[in-house]
């Protein structure tokens, strides 16, 4: 019955949006408390609490709003399952770079092979996938999700996070958490020893993120120092008029293609699994002559404008 009631309340809020646009305000982050903030992980949290089982282990004590934060803590805590259940939690990867990019509820899935499910999600549209403002349901392909996660609040086991670093630890994992705090502003010395000078700039981060101000660098820090640098270091990939898809390639784009192709009347449908084979060079001709435009089974800008993906 928790499970189903997930999904009840989390039905109930598809078709909101943040308001006003591109503000990532929403009633989810004003709960939370960091209002203003990308929201996709504030809303799974706040679907959990407003079905009476808030997330236990997370980074605040209302959830978590690092992915990759997230990611790590449930991994740690050998919560990852390759068998999600209604109302498992997703976290997504777009680019198979290693970060977790996106997150929402698991719903159900699509298919026999168990390639394609239907996940609810926050923050989320047709065009941005992580950062569209509004609550959707979304047909997603296994091919880029991260990590399934089976949370602790389902079978009431307490998790413990692991692998703490803290004062007088060594090494080169310090030394990398040394650099991090350094690109993200908080001053401190890359030079492998984990010393008081460390511990202080790990609590100046861990209270700009309404984290527990230890000191020590847990799972869950971690992940928000990943989280946080890669967004400073890493430029997304994105969609551009220079890119061209054809016969042969694979990857999330693909996958995206393959969905503007099936919303667009694909007859029949394309399976969504991010290879680009016969099916979808089909289907990408059919859809090229009915809007008059080079039929050559290949994806370029004219045919992006068309399916609405630029």
């Amino acid at each position: 019955m928790t499970r189903t009631k997930i999904i009840q309340i989390a039905k109930q809020e598809l078709g909101t949006k943040e308001s006003p646009k591109n503000s990532n305000k929403t009633k989810y982050g004003n709960w939370y408390g960091l209002d203003g903030n990308a929201w996709c992980a504030m809303f799974v949290s706040w679907v959990f609490d407003q079905a009476g089982i808030r997330l236990t282990v997370g980074q605040t004590k209302k959830g978590y709003h690092h992915c990759q934060s997230a990611h790590n803590i449930w991994k740690a805590n050998q919560r990852l399952t390759q068998n999600p259940q209604q109302g498992d939690i997703v976290l997504f990867d777009w680019q198979s770079d290693g970060w977790a990019d996106h997150t929402g509820i698991f719903v159900k899935w699509n298919n026999a092979a168990k390639t394609e499910f239907t996940c609810i999600e926050g923050n989320t549209s047709l065009s941005n996938n992580s950062n569209g403002g509004m609550v959707m349901e979304r047909t997603r392909s296994k091919n880029s999700v991260k990590a399934f996660v089976c949370p602790e609040v389902f079978d009431d086991i307490d998790a413990i996070t692991k692998d703490v670093m803290t004062i007088g630890d060594r090494g080169s994992e310090v030394a990398e958490v040394q650099k991090m705090l350094e690109d993200l502003g908080f001053p401190t010395m890359a030079d492998g020893w984990f010393g008081a000078k460390t511990a202080v700039s790990v609590k100046a981060f861990q209270k700009d993120n309404l984290m527990e101000e230890t000191g020590d660098v847990d799972q869950g820090t971690l992940g928000a120092l990943q989280e946080e640098t890669n967004k400073k270091k890493i430029a997304r990939k994105k969609l551009t008029t220079g890119t061209y898809l054809s016969y042969g390639d694979t990857g999330f784009w693909v996958t995206e293609l393959q969905a503007a192709l099936n919303k667009k009347g694909a007859n029949p449908k394309i399976g969504i699994d991010g290879q680009f084979g016969s099916g979808t060079k089909t289907a990408l001709k059919a859809f090229q002559r009915k809007k008059n435009l080079v039929v050559d089974g290949v994806a370029g800008p004219e045919t992006y404008e068309a399916l609405g993906l630029i």
